[in-house]
């Protein structure tokens, strides 16, 4: 398991953190056949500007986890935030329609969530945020959460997604 540490945070003023892919771990992000590094353009750096993201190449075995030491993010007690997958899917992306593709977050009390997303519905050549789940921290700031991203339950190899990173945002209430 890799904690991410403060170096790979952005705070922005709205109350939001996010990290860059350096602060993930990505399964087979150092063999060069399946992953590289990339530029991220400025415009593609609405959402989150690191400068640069991973871009799969090809896999059939698609992990992408992190966690969250909540001693360390310096996040509000007693709010609840989203976690969102910043994710751009390239003119020529393939096989993301055999199946869907899990997300998992489990909260610092142990609550595992689960959801599919079907990612043959995002639009190519722009980024999105892909709900990851929600976790609210308690009043003592303390714990972990763990999530992944995991495409690996269909033998079909997907290709042509580049990650931004992972943002985290308080979750905004309806008046």
């Amino acid at each position: 398991m890799i904690l991410l540490f403060l170096i790979f945070f952005h705070w922005d003023c709205l109350g939001g953190i996010s990290t860059s892919t350096k602060g993930l771990d990505i399964d087979w992000s150092e063999d060069s056949r399946y992953w590289k590094r990339v530029q991220i353009p400025k415009d593609d750096g609405i959402l989150l500007n690191y400068g640069e993201g991973m871009e799969l190449l090809r896999v059939c075995w698609l992990e992408v986890k992190g966690t969250l030491c909540l001693e360390e993010m310096h996040l509000l007690p007693n709010m609840t935030y989203k976690l969102f997958y910043i994710i751009k899917f390239k003119e020529g992306a393939f096989e993301w329609d055999k199946g869907p593709i899990p997300l998992h977050l489990v909260t610092p009390d142990g609550h595992e969530l689960k959801r599919n997303d079907n990612f043959e519905i995002y639009l190519k050549n722009k980024c999105h945020k892909v709900f990851g789940g929600e976790f609210t921290v308690g009043s003592n700031v303390m714990g972990n959460v763990r999530f992944a991203m995991n495409g690996f339950k269909t033998p079909w190899w997907k290709g042509g997604m580049v990650l931004h990173g992972v943002l985290i945002e308080p979750k905004i209430y309806p008046n």
